[in-house]
């Protein structure tokens, strides 16, 4: 059958890790909004069932009503105070306790049907606490099946020993159906609130994805021009402000135009994709390795003095001196150039500063780190 199709694929897009925290999140809205009217007209019927109850005053009826619209203040109120120290502590709402209190106040909705049998064949309490439960709360099939269940059993429960009455066919016709309409109209929200939140993952992972190609580079895997000059210069602020020492690595390959002219461009891409994938495994995850342009290439290292940075460009330079590069014949080495933040006060004299020492690397033969 097709619906039972329809209810294995939601169960299973539902077992999913980022839909349970976007349920999560929507949770966490729709009970505060639920929480305040809840109290709002839970008092209200309270109050009114105090002044004007429509029943005999001091009765039964009157005493179990109060108790009803009581028990849904109260356990609003109580929720209100556990969202106000969440909302302190920086924390969501667990998943449990917005279960436990929509249940709760579906209880309250039954029991007030309960109390309607008394004096009339009135279903309505318990129509309305089932039927907006999917917009109460997002949970997963099974849960709304729980909560109905406990609340059918509820009100047979109280029919029976509350009331003192003969359940029959006719009472329980009505709580059956409009369980099953609950049921119904539960799978056919959430369906919908799945592939919204479907749509929704897969925006943010197309957004990501767009955000990441603007800031790398598509050749090397590296960052791009673009990001490395963002990055610098918020690295510059916070290097000034907290005292911390900043280190640039400007490289450029050594005789990189012979590999592209002698043996074509396509051997000159695979050369610079594979010194992007050397650079990344070379650097901490805190530094920003970036394509310089064409064969150059810029590493800013985090915290790292003068001396440090020697260190790092060295055994940069030594990895790439030894790596074989698919169909080049000879070894592939690189110049260096390194400066470290003193009286640096922008990204481009930062660079120029690298790119002086990279030219000195150059003109003393290549293959060298200057600083």
């Amino acid at each position: 059958m097709k619906i039972k199709k329809y209810l294995s694929e939601d169960s299973s897009y539902s077992k999913s890790g980022e839909i349970r925290r976007l349920r999560a999140i929507d949770n966490d809205k729709s009970i505060r909004i639920l929480s305040v009217f809840s109290l709002l007209i839970s008092f209200v019927l309270f109050m009114q069932n105090i002044v004007s109850p429509g029943t005999p005053h001091g009765g039964k009826i009157q005493f179990m009503y109060g108790l009803s619209f009581g028990s849904s203040a109260l356990f609003s109120g109580l929720m209100l105070a556990i969202l106000a120290l969440k909302d302190i502590k920086g924390k969501r709402l667990s998943y449990f306790s917005t279960i436990v209190y929509v249940c709760l106040l579906t209880l309250t909705t039954t029991f007030a049907t309960i109390v309607d049998q008394f004096h009339t064949s009135d279903y309505s309490a318990f129509c309305f606490g089932l039927l907006l439960l999917p917009l109460f709360i997002r949970a997963s099939l099974q849960t709304y099946l729980s909560i109905v269940f406990i609340n059918i059993s509820w009100f047979i429960f109280g029919y029976i020993y509350i009331l003192e009455n003969e359940l029959g066919s006719a009472v329980l016709t009505p709580i059956f159906a409009f369980s099953i309409a609950s049921i119904g109209a539960a799978i056919n929200v959430e369906s919908t609130r799945l592939k919204g939140n479907i749509l929704q993952l897969q925006l943010e992972e197309s957004n990501k994805n767009l955000m990441e190609l603007s800031h790398k580079d598509s050749l090397t895997g590296l960052f791009n021009r673009r990001h490395l000059m963002e990055s610098l210069n918020t690295l510059l602020s916070a290097s000034r402000r907290y005292d911390f020492p900043l280190s640039v690595l400007l490289l450029d390959l050594d005789h990189f135009k012979r590999a592209n002219d002698s043996l074509g461009h396509h051997v000159g891409d695979k050369l610079l994709s594979t010194i992007g994938r050397l650079l990344s495994g070379l650097v901490r995850d805190c530094d920003v390795a970036a394509r310089y342009g064409g064969e150059e290439f810029c590493v800013v290292l985090s915290n790292t003095s003068i001396e440090g940075a020697k260190f790092v460009a060295e055994r940069i330079r030594a990895r790439i001196e030894t790596e074989s590069f698919e169909e080049i014949p000879w070894n592939i080495t690189v110049s260096i150039g390194v400066a470290s933040r003193e009286e640096i006060d922008n990204p481009e004299d930062f660079l120029k500063a690298a790119d002086k020492k990279l030219y000195e690397s150059k003109a003393a033969g290549r293959n060298r780190v200057s600083a």
